[in-house]
């Protein structure tokens, strides 16, 4: 990945960019009002170019879609998915260290 914004996608294209998409897909969790969910964007961001370019980091707006809230039983912000070609292979919830938290991901890379 190499962009340092990190994109944000809606229920309404969450099949598409991370269900339907090969590789690794981390799903981010956030809220507005949530102050670790910022700490956890600052980690992404700086993370994000150094994985590899198959690897997609993408935010999802808990207030603004519930339904991918319920559907995925995310009960505390920040909340990351990972899927491997379309398919849930974890969950973290809450803050990692930096290199925690790249070496998850590249493990499913």
């Amino acid at each position: 990945m190499n962009d340092s914004d990190l994109p944000e996608i809606d229920e309404a294209g969450f099949d598409a960019q991370v269900l339907g998409r090969p590789g690794v897909s981390v799903v981010d969790f956030w809220s507005v009002s949530c102050i670790p969910c910022r700490q956890m964007t600052r980690l992404l961001r700086e993370i994000a170019p150094e994985l590899p370019p198959q690897a997609c980091i993408v935010k999802v707006n808990a207030d603004e879609n519930p339904g991918l809230v319920e559907r995925y039983g995310v009960r505390g912000l920040p909340t990351l998915l990972m899927f491997k070609d379309g398919v849930l292979v974890e969950t973290r919830t809450g803050i990692d260290r930096r290199q925690v938290l790249k070496k998850v991901i590249e493990a499913h890379s």
